[in-house]
């Protein structure tokens, strides 16, 4: 038994001490080493991570066969793990296979749709399924220097190079970082045309087509705002800022049926998004069906305590209207009473009763308000209420 015992101890430190040196060489970039020290490594060792690291290193060394092996291993070691779908995606570009790269790419941002990094691949690998000869015309210009077409490795990510015209790629670039500083100052006609140029060259940019749509939502130009966020969502089915957009055009047209719709898509992607959620809860609001809607807004609340503070960035539109309705008051009162934010549950008690809240006995009865019992505010709504109830 105790040489069993030591046996194990041998290996376990053994197959430590290959993953400690295979790691180390590749954060140096020394692949070679690399994956000498990773194969090592008895099979059942070897972790998805350290999988997907020797895949890597077989991949910027140019052994395809070999990468993906190790890739496909560590699909199967861990099938949540994502670096190394992307990483798969990356092979097949590198391979000049695009239709496969876009297809690859697209399983792995089902799992992660709000990588950066995974965007910038379905970016390049739809440009380049979609204008393949020019693409190939670019990779072989650049095979010399760049034979596995890779822009960067980001930790364990793999980012593929963008096949397009260097000089289109840079005026592109140069048109979205002026959009970006004229909607940062909301200078919108400005924006609107610096973007419009962007995407003039760049039409994959779905990061781009979202900013352009927003600053036309800004801009209250909701026509123009929609076509831009699904041509946005056309080129990245999983970019749920703009599923989150679409559902605001359409609450902003009283479509309250349609923006919920698009909010519950998003939310099948990103199930704990505050905004998300917030914005969900206005719709459920203006739907009267105030308790789905109090549970959202709540659950948001939960999230980001802050949400409420924000109204929009370069990314999501938050909705920021909201139409006057005593019962959704009251609702916001049970939610801050409950958060222990006192002043702003009275603030919402006395709007409630501005708007016409005449239903005395929710607000004597409701739990979240006993706290509230020895509050000033508090004490001259019940006042308040026990006058206007007399006066009737």
């Amino acid at each position: 038994m105790s040489r069993i015992l030591a046996l194990l101890l041998f290996v376990n430190a053994n197959v430590f001490g290959q993953a400690a040196a295979g790691n180390e060489k590749y954060d140096q970039k020394q692949y070679v080493d690399a994956v000498n020290a990773f194969e090592k490594i008895p099979p059942a060792g070897r972790d998805a991570g350290i999988l997907n690291r020797l895949g890597i290193s077989y991949h910027l060394l140019k052994q395809f066969k070999a990468a993906e092996n190790a890739y496909r291993a560590a699909v199967s070691k861990d099938p949540k793990n994502t670096d190394a779908p992307n990483n798969f995606a990356a092979l097949y570009y590198s391979q000049q296979r695009f239709s496969d790269a876009e297809r690859q790419i697209r399983r792995a941002m089902e799992k992660s749709p709000d990588n950066a990094v995974m965007r910038l691949n379905l970016r390049a690998a739809r440009y380049a399924r979609e204008n393949a000869k020019s693409a190939r015309d670019a990779a072989n210009a650049i095979l010399n220097d760049n034979p596995v077409l890779i822009e960067k490795r980001d930790g364990d990510l793999l980012q593929v190079q963008i096949l397009m015209p260097r000089k289109d790629l840079e005026e592109a670039t140069l048109h979205e970082r002026r959009g970006d500083s004229f909607f940062a100052r909301k200078i919108y006609e400005e924006a609107i045309v610096e973007y419009g140029k962007a995407v003039a060259l760049d039409r994959y940019n779905a990061s781009v087509l979202n900013r352009l749509g927003l600053v036309y939502h800004q801009s209250q130009k909701l026509a123009e705002a929609e076509r831009y966020y699904r041509e946005a969502l056309k080129q990245n089915p999983y970019f749920i800022e703009v599923l989150n957009n679409l559902g605001t055009v359409e609450y902003v047209r009283k479509n309250y049926d349609r923006a919920l719709e698009q909010y519950e898509r998003a939310l099948k992607i990103r199930p704990e998004s505050p905004t998300i959620l917030l914005n969900m809860g206005a719709c459920l609001f203006d739907m009267k069906r105030y308790d789905e809607a109090f549970k959202a807004t709540q659950r948001a609340l939960e999230i980001d305590p802050r949400v409420l503070d924000r109204t929009s960035g370069f990314g999501t539109l938050i909705q920021t209207s909201r139409r006057n309705d005593p019962t959704v008051s009251f609702y916001f009162a049970k939610i801050y009473a409950a958060r222990g934010e006192k002043e702003l549950a009275i603030s919402y008690l006395n709007r409630a009763l501005d708007e016409g809240f005449r239903e005395y006995d929710k607000i004597k009865s409701e739990p979240a308000f006993v706290a509230l019992a020895q509050e000033e505010g508090f004490i001259k709504i019940m006042e308040r209420i026990t006058a206007e109830a007399t006066s009737r």
